[in-house]
């Protein structure tokens, strides 16, 4: 003790140590203080988080101080112990939890609006705050300051930029930094790019599909409002229960998150969500986003949840998706014999099973849907318009390309969990005009706007009768050993885009006339390969349709296109019945409008061939001949170029938006000597009927005529139809020349599957090729 004294006596200031080093904890530690009279005691800095029990003292003794826990980087401060003009100076080094001092992203994207932005940071401001020092490097410094009036809240950075009227994009970077207690410098930065837009904000799924239990449903959005959403108001409508929504919180630059309690209600309940950003009085962003929750425990997929699953090109999955189901809207219906292509097992036997059990849904804005395929055809009980959900859990999916397209199978009757009846209101209504399909519209339902029947004679399913299967009462004539069920006919609209609508024999009303008007044309949107009408592996557009019944075709108007000029040789009251070939030499005269119809081989013989097309008996099965045929060699060995048709037709005075081109075209006689048809055809055009100009896409594929008993998948029951736009400097010109052109030497042989194995060579005989009818039209 005595030396202790002693100790003190000698000291007029001291203290016990003059850097102290805490951890990054909250807690209490002392100083010792010596001194042989009075002392006073202050913090150097300004630093809120340490606090003294004392500000002044006598003698030796100590100072408790108390410091708060340090969230972020290291911090320092000074304590300054004063005797007269004695001073001791402590420094106070706190540890931090957490160093890594970052924004949130290193990029962010704003409008060009002048708005207050905020940019999140990872770490606690507060405790470094007063120590951030901010800098700016601009894409161009001769530029605007375009960042003004920045500060730092509690959770991020925040400035006001000026509207962007540079007339670009521009980028600013900004640089914050901050040095530590052991005076190391920290800096961060993040690019910020002010667009051109206007504010955005989409969310990636349109509604919120909940189970009935608590839960936090989260919503991607896409935009570039991130760095406005804490200026973000949003409200809640209910439009079954009250209060079931906790909480709505918009996070992390793309995230909508939809807090909800448990759903004890027993009944589904819906709300909706709205998101609002107004700025000055002016609202720039106004998203309504639906939500949805069950009373039931299960999840609801979605199909783009599912069609996420496959991100190439092609490929297949088995679905793993327990106490999962797909909610969707059926647009096929149970029964249906029109809804796939029932396949041919062999020349003259056809699996009718495949369509039943196929089934198509589409999400409730229809532009998206799948294909389903039932593992049998009665456990296929979907009905048209009902919602359901389809457990999916052990399925396959299966994505194709060219067009994109989903198909689900597998599926039993156990997999329809819910059905809920619905009717034709429960489906929107989407009207496209042909060009306007894309892959997105696949397996959906579509009206197609202002179409019309390309070649409007005869019936869905113009095909020799007898080979197609016996259905009662509207083809009792058929065979028990069927060759051909799916028939596509082209239709086309007034801004001349053309696809093929099939229809199944197995269809009760297939053999109903064909309507001669325009109007809507709805079904479902596919894509077939028919080996019968194809060529390749069967192809007839990227795009198919498929009607549901009868009554989605709507052709009740006047026909949107003028006809100029008509070759036929039917007789339009008696179709079973033919009218004779008239000419003028070796040309041949049109039944509608003047023109000249030949054949590029001079004196090639002309005559009426056969000409499957339905008339008024469905009991008969008889082919009228009321086809023009030419019987000659098709492909010229000698100069390696294909032979064709000429039509010869003026359209002096006609201006108009299209020019189309409409025919129907088959060939052969139904045996195997008269198999090397030319497969591959094009279409050229002329004004002076020498130098031609091959039109663009204009690429078609016909297929010989099928002969009773011969073993060949590829032969067509029936002729072909077509509809091409053609060139606008055709219009209002004296003499325009149309040729249909053999493209390719390549033909069938006979053989099951030799549609295009043959070569049509020197020694090959004349075969026939015919057409049923052609048609100039014109849309005024």
């Amino acid at each position: 003790m005595g030396c202790e004294r002693k100790f003190e006596l000698d000291l007029s200031l001291s203290v016990n140590t003059n850097e102290m080093h805490l951890e990054a904890p909250e807690g209490k530690t002392k100083i010792m203080v010596y001194s042989d009279g009075d002392w006073s005691v202050a913090v150097k800095e300004e630093a809120d988080w340490l606090a003294l029990d004392r500000l002044s003292g006598t003698g030796n003794s100590d100072i408790l101080f108390s410091y708060s826990q340090n969230f972020g980087v290291s911090r320092s401060a000074t304590l300054v112990i004063s005797k007269g003009k004695e001073k001791q100076e402590v420094k106070i080094i706190q540890a931090g939890l957490n160093a890594a001092f970052r924004f949130s992203k290193s990029k962010y994207t704003i409008t060009r609006n002048p708005f207050q932005i905020n940019l999140p940071i990872v770490n606690d401001l507060k405790s470094n705050i007063k120590n951030i020092k901010i800098d700016y490097l601009y894409d161009d410094e001769t530029s605007e300051k375009w960042i003004t009036e920045a500060s730092f809240t509690d959770n991020g950075f925040q400035f006001k930029a000026l509207e962007n009227n540079a007339g670009r994009n521009r980028t600013a970077r900004v640089y914050l930094t901050v040095i530590d207690g052991f005076d190391k410098e920290y800096t961060v930065f993040a690019d910020v790019d002010q667009s051109l837009q206007e504010p955005v904000l989409v969310p990636r799924k349109p509604l919120s599909l909940l189970t009935r239990s608590a839960k936090i449903d989260t919503v991607i959005v896409k935009g570039n409002v991130g760095a406005l959403f804490p200026d973000f108001e949003h409200e809640i409508t209910y439009e079954q229960g009250s209060g079931w929504i906790e909480r709505v919180e918009l996070a992390n630059d793309s995230l909508l998150m939809i807090a909800v309690r448990a759903n004890d209600s027993g009944e589904k309940r819906t709300a909706q969500v709205r998101l609002k950003y107004d700025n000055n009085g002016i609202n720039y962003i106004n998203l309504v986003h639906p939500v949805e929750q069950s009373a039931d425990d299960f999840e609801y997929l979605t199909m783009e949840d599912l069609k996420a699953l496959i991100p190439t090109a092609t490929g297949e999955v088995i679905l793993h998706t327990p106490l999962q189901v797909l909610e969707a809207f059926v647009i096929s219906d149970a029964g249906n014999t029109n809804m796939d292509v029932n396949p041919n097992k062999a020349f003259n036997a056809i699996d009718y099973d495949e369509a039943p059990k196929t089934a198509y849904v589409q999400n409730q804005q229809g532009n998206s849907g799948l294909r389903l395929k039932f593992a049998t055809k009665n456990a296929n009980t979907l009905k048209r318009y009902s919602k359901v959900a389809l457990s999916v859990d052990g399925l396959v999916l299966v994505k194709e390309s060219n067009p994109t397209r989903y198909t689900i199978k597998g599926l039993t009757a156990s997999a329809i969990v819910k059905s809920e009846a619905g009717t034709a209101a429960s489906i929107p209504t989407r009207y496209k005009a042909i060009a306007e399909l894309n892959d997105s519209d696949m397996y959906t339902y579509v009206s197609l706007k202002n179409t019309s029947i390309s070649v409007p004679y005869g019936s869905y399913v113009n095909v020799n009768m007898g080979y197609a299967g016996i259905f009662t009462p509207w083809n009792p004539q058929g065979t028990s050993g069927p060759y051909v069920d799916a028939v596509p006919t082209a239709i086309y609209d007034d801004q001349g885009g053309s696809l093929k609508a099939v229809v199944n024999v197995a269809t009760s009303w297939s053999r109903s006339t064909l309507p001669t008007g325009s109007g809507t044309f709805s079904g479902i949107i596919v894509h077939h390969k028919l080996l019968k009408y194809g060529y390749g592996e069967g192809e007839i557009g990227r795009y198919s349709i498929r009607p549901v019944t009868q009554s989605d075709i709507k052709l009740n108007e006047a026909e949107k296109a003028k006809t100029l000029v008509e070759w036929k040789w039917m007789n339009p009251s008696n179709l079973s019945a033919s009218v004779p070939i008239q000419k003028d030499g070796d040309k041949i005269r049109p039944a509608v409008g003047q023109g000249e119809m030949s054949c590029t081989v001079p004196g090639a013989p002309s005559s009426l061939g056969a000409h499957p097309i339905y008339h008024t008996d469905n009991s008969s099965k008889a082919v009228p001949s009321s086809a023009a045929q030419y019987n000659t060699k098709w492909w010229n060995t000698s100069t390696n170029i294909g032979e064709g048709f000429v039509f010869k037709f003026s359209t002096s005075g006609i201006n108009a938006q299209r020019l189309l081109l409409n025919f129907s075209q088959g060939g052969g006689s139904g045996n195997a000597a008269t198999l090397h048809v030319p497969t591959y055809w094009q279409i050229a055009y002329s004004l002076d009927g020498i130098n031609y100009t091959v039109m663009p896409n204009s690429t078609y594929g016909i297929r010989p005529l099928a002969g009773w008993g011969l073993n060949h998948m590829y032969t067509a029951n029936g002729l072909n139809t077509f509809t091409f736009k053609l060139p606008s400097e055709l219009l209002n010109k004296p003499n325009v020349f149309v040729k249909l052109q053999a493209q390719k030497d390549v033909c069938g042989e006979d053989s099951p599957n030799g549609a295009e194995t043959g070569r049509i060579t020197a020694d090959l005989g004349i075969v026939t090729v015919r057409l049923g009818a052609v048609a100039v039209k014109y849309i005024p």
